[in-house]
C-alpha cells in the first residue's frame, strides 16, 4: 500500500521516487488527479534536471476543450518497489499522478 496525505487545498498528495539518467533517486511530492489519464506530469526544470529522454510531443484536450501540445519524456518511477517506465508529460505547475500509474494500487 502507498501512503499519502490531504494537502492544504484538499488535494491528495503522494510521495514519489524518480530515477534520473544516472540511476540516482529523487523524491518529489505529486498530486493524485483521477481525471488525468496520463502517467505523470512534471515541470520543465525537473525533466531537465533528471535528464529524461525526450519522446514525441503529445496533443491533449484540456478541461476548457482547448487542445495544447506538450513535450513528453520517458522516465523511471519507483512504484511499489519496482522500476516502472512511464511517459512523462512536461507541464508547468504541481506534478500530477494520473490513473494509468495508480492502476489498481491501494492508496
Amino acid at each position: 500500500m502507498t501512503s499519502g496525505w490531504i494537502g492544504n487545498n484538499r488535494e491528495l498528495v503522494m510521495p514519489l521516487r524518480l530515477l534520473d539518467v544516472n540511476e540516482h533517486v529523487h523524491r518529489i511530492e505529486a498530486n493524485i488527479d483521477t481525471g488525468f489519464n496520463g502517467h505523470l506530469t512534471l515541470p520543465p526544470g525537473l525533466t531537465h534536471l533528471l535528464g529524461f529522454i525526450s519522446d514525441k510531443p503529445l496533443d491533449l484536450t484540456m478541461a476548457n476543450d482547448q487542445t495544447e501540445r506538450f513535450p513528453t519524456y520517458r522516465g523511471i518511477v519507483l512504484w511499489h518497489g519496482h522500476h516502472r517506465s512511464v511517459r512523462i508529460i512536461e507541464s508547468e505547475g504541481t506534478p500530477l499522478i494520473g490513473t494509468p500509474l495508480i492502476g489498481t494500487a491501494l492508496l
